[in-house]
């Protein structure tokens, strides 16, 4: 699961922001993190550039942040001036809770959960 705040515009008018989807092995390990990107637009509010400013210190999780937000589109009357030269700051947290044993394979349960 992918929740992304932005730090700029609580209002911000986003047309296209899709999560990313972890990679599978990325799911297992329970991987965490955040990353603070800057996201520079161009008039039809497409993302054209991504820079990490803070890296969640996993480099699979900055460039999983990096490419999902290139396909993000932003509304054109949300854009300011600074995002077509400086970049829009947006906050994505990973958020991976321990994968159960119902969502790796359909119909088990956990050990403990059938033990009497």
């Amino acid at each position: 699961m992918l929740i992304a705040a932005p730090l700029t515009t609580a209002n911000a008018g986003w047309i296209q922001k899709p999560n990313p989807k972890l990679p599978y092995g990325l799911f297992i390990d329970g991987v965490q993190g955040s990353v603070v990107l800057s996201l520079v637009l161009d008039r039809a509010g497409r993302v054209t550039d991504t820079r990490v400013l803070r890296s969640s210190g996993l480099p699979a999780l900055d460039k999983l942040a990096e490419d999902a937000a290139m396909n993000w589109r932003l509304s054109p009357d949300s854009i300011v001036a600074s995002d077509l030269t400086q970049g829009r700051v947006e906050l994505l947290r990973f958020h991976n809770p321990p994968p159960r044993a119902e969502t790796l394979l359909p119909g088990a349960q956990t050990f403990w959960a059938t033990a009497r």
